[in-house]
């Protein structure tokens, strides 16, 4: 990050401190619970990024995937993601 970059965003962070929420309503403990990350809330355009890994897994872990079928990456993928939106 740049100089110039890091002035920048020291400037938006000075200029939000600033902000006046005064006349904002507070939310609801409903409303919080109902508040997502933005990238879920249009779930339809969500296109994450995906990232090459390596991992290290038990034999019987894969072997466990692999048994229902082909896809076992992406059924990986949808456990692990299930696990980090509860961890949340």
């Amino acid at each position: 990050m740049t100089t110039t970059e890091k002035a920048r965003i020291a400037e938006e962070i000075k200029v939000f401190k600033n902000t006046d929420f005064s006349d904002s309503p507070e939310l609801t403990d409903e409303q919080l619970a109902q508040l997502r990350p933005s990238h879920y809330r249009n779930m339809a355009n969500y296109k994450p990024i995906k990232k090459t890994v390596n991992v290290r897994l038990d034999a019987d872990v894969i072997e466990w995937l692999q048994s229902a079928g082909k896809g076992y990456q992406t059924r990986m993928n949808s456990i692990l993601r299930e696990a980090m939106e509860k961890a949340v």
